[in-house]
């Protein structure tokens, strides 16, 4: 009896909780609370964005129109939540939670990159990674590197207004290092080092927008220097050489060096400076007080004339730089342009090919000429300006000329 009584008691219990548990069960579960949430929002939204108005006050009245407040709310309410976003994924409001190291980052034509101040991040058309560094009202100013699309270093330094500017260093497409030194408006200027694209020094000195400009070093591919002097538009200034002792020469270029000796006149010598493309031609005044031999032309082995921003690379092009020549016509060649012809002849097809030379070798570097064909002509452009006196050499009139000689105009060359 007393078993029926304790289950009879258990059964009106169990009976007046099993709804609760059931409610609670239900409560709890994801589906029911998944789908509360959902229609809690749906039902927000749907009251929120119920743009019809229920009478004359739910209207605002501008210049005669009617508009809907519900319809004004609701748009000021999506613009604002966009704009939010929009500035809130481009400036420094959430940068501690983003990538890129918290940095701000932004398109190439992003309206608040004309805003932004300090270290951001620039994404180029393809969405690569274009720069990184300071900016000043939108203009890469101050430190900053510059990529490719392939994510190589193009550069790297000080910029002003997205020009490079400053202490820099520029790389080649390809990565390695082409210039280390000052730049202004994009160019080198000031002092620095040009690189080749295999790693060895070119040039190390000054330059002037762009060009080698005042004094520097020049190195040959082994990264050896092979001059030390001046240089201008990108050209060594070659009249430093006239009036040097071949002793005083050889302080300032460094390289190989080949002598052609005179066979009929020992104080008449010929050198080549291969790694700078010219000959100088070298020989004693004959005066008593200083027999010694001087340098009295140099000849640049180059079909291309520069002075300052000019350059002519034919004969007619030359009145615009250096004026009417002071003469013009045939010529038989001389010892020094007989060289040089040969000496261009070895590299392409120059003037009327190469002259013909008797000559002995005593070593590899110094040739005694015994004879030359002096019958051979050519066609020369002569021009003096201030102290010194050009002369182009061509195969015939006009046309382009393959080489030209520097002399003193006191003392020009014979």
């Amino acid at each position: 009896m007393g078993q029926n009584i304790f289950s009879v008691l258990f059964s009106t219990i169990k009976s007046r909780f099993t709804s609760i548990v059931t409610k609670f069960r239900l409560w709890t579960s994801w589906n029911f609370i998944r789908t509360k949430v959902i229609g809690g929002i749906r039902d927000f939204f749907y009251k929120l964005l119920d743009i019809r108005p229920k009478n004359k006050d739910d209207y605002f009245t501008v210049f005669g129109w009617m508009i809907s407040k519900r319809l004004a709310y609701a748009v000021l309410l999506v613009v604002g939540v966009l704009s939010f976003w929009y500035i809130s994924s481009t400036t420094k409001l959430f940068s501690a939670f983003t990538e890129n190291g918290g940095l701000r980052t932004y398109k190439y034509n992003s309206v608040l990159l004309r805003l932004a101040e300090g270290n951001v991040r620039i994404t180029g058309k393809s969405g690569f990674l274009a720069y990184e560094g300071t900016v000043s009202k939108g203009y890469a100013t101050g430190n900053g590197t510059l990529f490719s699309p392939d994510a190589i270093t193009l550069y790297t330094g000080g910029f002003e207004k997205n020009m490079y500017e400053g202490n820099g260093t520029e790389f080649y497409d390809s990565g390695v290092m082409r210039y280390n030194g000052t730049f202004h408006k994009n160019l080198f200027d000031g002092a620095g080092v040009l690189y080749n694209e295999d790693g060895s020094r070119e040039y190390e000195g000054s330059f002037t927008a762009g060009r080698k400009e005042g004094h520097g070093k020049l190195y040959n591919g082994g990264d050896q220097p092979v001059f030390d002097g001046s240089f201008s538009a990108d050209t060594i200034v070659f009249s430093e050489f006239l009036g040097k002792d071949p002793t005083a020469v050889r302080e300032m270029y460094f390289g190989k060096q080949v002598l052609y000796e005179d066979g009929s006149d020992a104080s008449n010598i010929i050198m080549s400076m291969p790694d700078i493309n010219a000959v100088y031609e070298a020989k004693s005044d004959g005066s008593a007080a200083d027999p010694s031999v001087k340098v009295s032309a140099v000849i640049v082995l180059d079909n291309t004339f520069r002075l300052g921003e000019q350059e002519a690379k034919e004969a007619g092009q030359l009145e615009a730089i250096l004026g009417a020549p002071v003469y013009e016509g045939n010529s038989l060649v001389t010892l020094p342009e007989a060289v040089a012809i040969n000496l261009q002849n070895s590299r392409e097809n120059a003037v009327k090919g190469k002259v013909g030379m008797d000559t002995t070798s005593v070593f590899t570097d110094d040739i005694i000429v015994n004879s030359f064909d002096s019958t051979y002509s050519v066609y020369v452009y002569t021009f003096e300006r201030g102290d010194l006196v050009y002369t182009f050499i061509c195969k015939d009139r006009g046309g382009r000329f393959y080489f030209y000689e520097i002399a003193d105009a006191e003392k020009p060359n014979a």
